[in-house]
C-alpha cells in the first residue's frame, strides 16, 4: 500500500507534506556548501595563508558571528516585503556567488567571497525553517517531527559536505580551492532543487487554536488571543523584565559608543546585541500578560543557548586544528615520519601540463583545480591519512543516524523544553571531558639542545622559564606552545609539552631571520606589484650578509615563483610575492641553529599525536547534546512566537547562534595561548554551571509556556 495520501489540505508522505521533503533537500545542499566551506575555512586561513591561530580566529568568529544575525534582516525583509519564497531565492544565488569566490586566491577577493556569504544566508536561513513550520496547523504535534526531519537534511548535507570537499582539498591540484569550488555547485543545485519544488510548497494560513475555557489548566496549548488575556504567571516581574531588556540596550549602545571612539571594529560586538535586545523589547512591548511570558521564554532559553553553541561551534574552530595538527589521522598504516620541508606544487605546471612559459601566463581553468595530484608514495585512495575535514562528518552522520529515535522518543517521553534543553547542555559538557582526556594524553614533555650562542631577539624568557615571542604576527606578547615551550638556559636545552604543530614550528622559527630580510623581500613584493601583471620582468635579490644557512626547501615555493642560485647567494623572482610566501621565504632565511631546534621538537614531538577516538567520543556527545537542544529550539521559537513576528524571532532564534559563535570564535583566539587541559577544562566548567543554572529554573520557565509543549 503506497504512503502517498491525500488529505482535505495537500498531499502528504510518511505523515508529512510533500512540501517538507523538497525543502529537505533544499537545505541539505545549502548545508552542503555551508559545511563543505566551513570544515576548511580555518585550515585554509592557517595552512595557507599563513596566518597565526588567533588572526584566523577572529576572522571566523566575525564570519560565523554575521551569517546568524543577518537573518534578522533578512526575516524582517521577508515578513514586510519579499516573503518567504523570494528571499530564499535572493539567498541562494548570493551564497552561490560567495562560494565560487572561494575558488580564487587574492586576500580580497577572500573578504568580497565572505561578504556574499554572509548576506546570502540572512535571506536563506531563517525563511526556510519558517516555511517548516508554516505547512503545519498551529500545534499541530507533527511539527516537532517535521523539525527533526528537516534537521536530518541539514546534516545529510553537513555529513556529505567534508567528505566531498576535504578530499578535493587533500588530493587535487586546486587544494583548497577545489574544495571550495564543489561547494559552490553544491549551492546551484539547492537552487534548482528548490525552484522546481515550489508547486508543491503548501502553505497553511494562520488560523488561531480551537479556544479552550480551561486548556491552561489541564497543561494544553491556548490559543494566541486567550494568551493576550491570561495573566501572566511571573506578575508584575514580567513588566520589570520587558523594562530591563531596554536598560540593558541602552547601557551596551553606551558600550559601543566608549570602544568604538577610538576603534570602530571594537564596538560591533556591544553594538549588534544592544541592536538585538531593542528588537526583543518591541517585540515584548507589542504583546501582554502569557504572550509576554512566551516571549520571555525564548529570551531566557536563548540565553542558556549561547553557552551550547560557544562550546559546539568549536569543532570548526579549536577542534578542527587539533584533529589537523595533534590527531593520528592514519587509520590502516603507522604514522610515517615528519618532513621538515613543505611540499612543493606549482598549481599553474600541474593543470598545463609542461614547462611553456605561455602557460604560465594563464591562471588554473576552473575545472583544471580539480585535477589529481600526484599519488607517488601514497595510497591509491587518498583515505590514508583521513583528510581532517572529515572529522567533520562525524557529527553530521550520528545526528542522521539518531535524529529518529530523538523523534520517536520525545513523542513517548513528557520531557518539557527547558529539560530536553538541559540535557543538551550537560551532553556537551561531556564532550569536552573527553577532550579534558585527550589533552592529558597529548601533554608529553621532549627536550633538545639548542648549539647557537643566544636566543633570537625575538624570544624572551618568562618568569616560569617559559618562551613568549614577540613577532610582526603578534601585536603582544605570545606564549609559544601556550606556555608550554621553556629554556633552560644553564643547560642550553630547550623542553617543550605536547604536540608541536609545523604552523608553530614555521611561525616561531622564521622570527629568527634577520631584519635586513623581511625588508627586503617587502620591497621586492611592492616592486613586482608596481608592475601591475601576472607576469613582471624578473627581480633578483642578493641576500643580506646578515643571512646565514639559507635553505631554499623550507620555503616550497616552486621554481615558477622563486629561483635560489646558490653561486651568487641570489633570489630570482618572476611572480609577484604573497605575504604566504614572505612568511615561507622568511622560514628559508631562519637562523639555522635556532631553526634547527625547532625541527628536532617538531619531528619529535608529531609521535605524541592522539588517536582519533578521543575526537570521535567528543563528536559523539555533542551529537546527542545538539539533538536535545537545537531541533527543540527551532520548533520552540515557532510555537511560542506570536504569529505576526513569527519570521522575525525566526531569526532572532538564529542570533542565538551568532553570540555562540562569537563566544567561540573569542575562545579560540586564545587557544594557544594556554594548555590545552585548561582551554578544555574552563570550557567544561562553564557548560556544567549554565545547566544546573537552567535545571533549577526550568519548572518556572515550562509554567511560562501556558500549554505550549
Amino acid at each position: 500500500m503506497s504512503d502517498l495520501t491525500d488529505t482535505p489540505k495537500h498531499k502528504t508522505f510518511l505523515g508529512h507534506p510533500i512540501g517538507l521533503y523538497v525543502l529537505f533537500f533544499t537545505e541539505m545542499w545549502e548545508r552542503f556548501s555551508y559545511y563543505g566551506m566551513r570544515a576548511l575555512l580555518m585550515l585554509y586561513m592557517v595552512n595557507y595563508f599563513k596566518w597565526t591561530q588567533s588572526d584566523a580566529s577572529s576572522v571566523y568568529k566575525w564570519y560565523t558571528t554575521l551569517v546568524y544575525v543577518t537573518p534578522i534582516l533578512g526575516g524582517f525583509m521577508a515578513d514586510r516585503y519579499l516573503g518567504n519564497t523570494w528571499a530564499v531565492i535572493i539567498g541562494a544565488v548570493l551564497m552561490a556567488i560567495g562560494h565560487f569566490l572561494m575558488a580564487f586566491e587574492a586576500n580580497n577577493i577572500f573578504y568580497a567571497a565572505l561578504i556574499f556569504l554572509i548576506i546570502g544566508n540572512g535571506f536563506f536561513k531563517p525563511n526556510m525553517s519558517t516555511q517548516v513550520g508554516r505547512l503545519y496547523p498551529p500545534n499541530d504535534r507533527r511539527r516537532d517531527g517535521a523539525y527533526t526531519i528537516f534537521y536530518m537534511g541539514i546534516n545529510l548535507g553537513a555529513f556529505l559536505s567534508p567528505l566531498a570537499c576535504g578530499w578535493l582539498q587533500e588530493n587535487t591540484v586546486g587544494e583548497y580551492h577545489s574544495g571550495f569550488a564543489l561547494a559552490g555547485i553544491g549551492m546551484v543545485v539547492g537552487l534548482i532543487t528548490y525552484l522546481i519544488g515550489l508547486p508543491l510548497i503548501k502553505e497553511i494560513p494562520s488560523v488561531e487554536v480551537q479556544d479552550l475555557k480551561h486548556g491552561d489548566s489541564l497543561n494544553q496549548p491556548i490559543s494566541e488571543k486567550n494568551a493576550e488575556q491570561l495573566p501572566s504567571v511571573i506578575g508584575e516581574f514580567s513588566n520589570y523584565a520587558v523594562k530591563s531588556i531596554l536598560f540593558g540596550a541602552i547601557f551596551l549602545l553606551c558600550v559601543a559608543f566608549w570602544k568604538g571612539y577610538s576603534k570602530p571594529i571594537s564596538a560591533a560586538p556591544a553594538l549588534i546585541s544592544a541592536v538585538s535586545l531593542l528588537v526583543v523589547y518591541w517585540i515584548a512591548s507589542q504583546v501582554k500578560n502569557a504572550m509576554r511570558d512566551r516571549m520571555l521564554t525564548i529570551v531566557a532559553l536563548g540565553f542558556f543557548a549561547i553557552f551550547f553553541w560557544a562550546a559546539f561551534e568549536q569543532a570548526g574552530n579549536a577542534l578542527n586544528l587539533w584533529a589537523d595538527k595533534t590527531t593520528n589521522r592514519y587509520l590502516f598504516k603507522p604514522m610515517p615520519e615528519e618532513s621538515k620541508y613543505p611540499p612543493v606544487i606549482d598549481v599553474v605546471l600541474a593543470i598545463e601540463g609542461d614547462l611553456n612559459p605561455v602557460a604560465n601566463q594563464d591562471k588554473p581553468s576552473f575545472f583544471g583545480l580539480f585535477k589529481l595530484k600526484d599519488k607517488k608514495n601514497k595510497d591509491g585512495f587518498g583515505f590514508d591519512p583521513v583528510p581532517t575535514a572529515w572529522f567533520q562528518s562525524i557529527n553530521a552522520l550520528a545526528i542522521f543516524i539518531m535524529a529518529p529515535l530523538f523523534a520517536w522518543l520525545w513523542l513517548r517521553m513528557d520531557l518539557s523544553i527547558p529539560i530536553k534543553m538541559t540535557l543538551g547542555i550537560f551532553s556537551m559538557a561531556l564532550s569536552f571531558v573527553v577532550m579534558i582526556g585527550a589533552a592529558y594524553v597529548e601533554n608529553v614533555p621532549l627536550s633538545t639542545d639548542f648549539k647557537g650562542n643566544q636566543l633570537p631577539s625575538s624570544i624572551t624568557i618568562g618568569k616560569e622559564g617559559e618562551l613568549l615571542l614577540k613577532d610582526a604576527d603578534s601585536k603582544e606578547v605570545y606564549p609559544i606552545q601556550g606556555g608550554r615551550l621553556t629554556y633552560d638556559s644553564t643547560k642550553k636545552q630547550f623542553t617543550i609539552r605536547g604536540v608541536f604543530a609545523d604552523v608553530e614550528r614555521d611561525r616561531v622559527a622564521r622570527s629568527s631571520a634577520p631584519p635586513e630580510l623581511a625588508l627586503a623581500l617587502q620591497d621586492i613584493s611592492e616592486e613586482l606589484n608596481k608592475q601591475n601583471t601576472n607576469n613582471p620582468i624578473p627581480i633578483e635579490l642578493k641576500l643580506p650578509a646578515s643571512v646565514v644557512g639559507f635553505d631554499i626547501r623550507y620555503a616550497g615555493l616552486p621554481e615558477s615563483i622563486v629561483k635560489f642560485s646558490t653561486a651568487n647567494n641570489s633570489l630570482l623572482f618572476s611572480k609577484t610575492l604573497a605575504d604566504k610566501d614572505i612568511k615561507a621565504l622568511l622560514l628559508a632565511g631562519a637562523n639555522p641553529d635556532f631553526r634547527n631546534s625547532m625541527d628536532n621538537l617538531f619531528l619529535g614531538s608529531s609521535k605524541f599525536k592522539v588517536s582519533s577516538a578521543w575526537l570521535f567520543w567528543s563528536y559523539i556527545f555533542a551529537t546527542i547534546g545538539e539533538l536535545c537542544l537545537s531541533p527543540v529550539g527551532l520548533s520552540m521559537a515557532n510555537k511560542l512566537a506570536p504569529a505576526k513576528f513569527a519570521t522575525m524571532i525566526m531569526g532572532l532564534w538564529l542570533l542565538v547562534s551568532a553570540f555562540g559563535n562569537f563566544a567561540a570564535g573569542a575562545l579560540g583566539e586564545t587557544y594557544g595561548t594556554i594548555p590545552p587541559v585548561e582551554y578544555f577544562t574552563y570550557t567544561t566548567a562553564a557548560l556544567a554551571g549554565a545547566g544546573l543554572v537552567l535545571f533549577a529554573i526550568s519548572r518556572k520557565l515550562t509554567s511560562m509556556m501556558h500549554g505550549v509543549k
